[in-house]
């Protein structure tokens, strides 16, 4: 029920009136701290990427935008058992994140065209600064596990900065930096060390690379 419910919120999103302006992005996060594996001391979940949907909005007279955005990100490590069998584990987080994003040199711009068409240097139109609080759902799920699944809610935030590139009027790529502040999850059900029930595994650097289309040119 709560992947449709996101699906449908993506879907409204993408079809919001004639004058949609809309994005899709690839996007990764790199954990800061990373479980090790009690058999073999590998590591876990290096890294989860997945793809994310956002619709754009702003202020008419200064570059502050705003980006209710929904990102999806998936990993899969296989594991060794304390018996020596082979199992998996699946780990997949969806969340929501509405993204406030401003243009510090150049903030004061009440031009509604495009990057492509702004006037300026390269770096004082398109760099950007986004902050963007969230809420995100955690799912588990083992292969040939003694726990079949587990799940979680956590709050979370991200800071960082990026880069508008025009392309043309309609089409601008975004590459962005953040990093990522997320509550920790309980695991305890999986993992027998003493720390499992407190690990903070959804914090660390959150990359994403965003193309936004623009379909409402007769605006500029």
């Amino acid at each position: 029920p709560l992947m449709y419910k996101l699906l449908l919120i993506s879907f409204l999103l993408c079809s919001w009136g004639t004058e949609a302006q809309v994005g899709v992005k690839l996007v990764t996060t790199i954990p800061q701290n990373k479980i090790s594996e009690r058999n073999t001391n590998n590591q876990l979940f290096p890294f989860l990427a997945g793809v994310g949907m956002d619709y754009w909005f702003r202020l008419k007279k200064y570059r502050l935008e705003f980006f209710p955005s929904i990102q999806f990100q998936y990993a899969h490590e296989k594991v060794t058992l304390s018996d020596a069998s082979q199992g998996a584990l699946n780990w997949s987080v969806i969340d929501f994140t509405p993204i406030l994003q401003f243009y510090p040199l150049d903030f004061k711009n009440d031009c509604m065209c495009p990057t492509f068409s702004k006037q300026g240097q390269f770096l004082k139109k398109g760099l950007f600064i986004q902050l963007a609080p969230g809420i995100a759902h955690s799912n588990l799920k083992g292969k040939n596990t003694e726990v079949d699944h587990i799940s979680n809610w956590m709050g979370l935030a991200r800071a960082g900065a990026g880069i508008d590139i025009g392309i043309s009027d309609l089409i601008t790529i975004s590459p962005a930096v953040n990093y990522q502040f997320a509550q920790s999850l309980n695991w305890s059900s999986f993992f027998t060390s003493s720390a499992s029930a407190d690990i903070n595994v959804y914090s660390g650097l959150f990359l994403s690379a965003r193309i936004g289309w623009r379909f409402d040119r007769k605006n500029y």
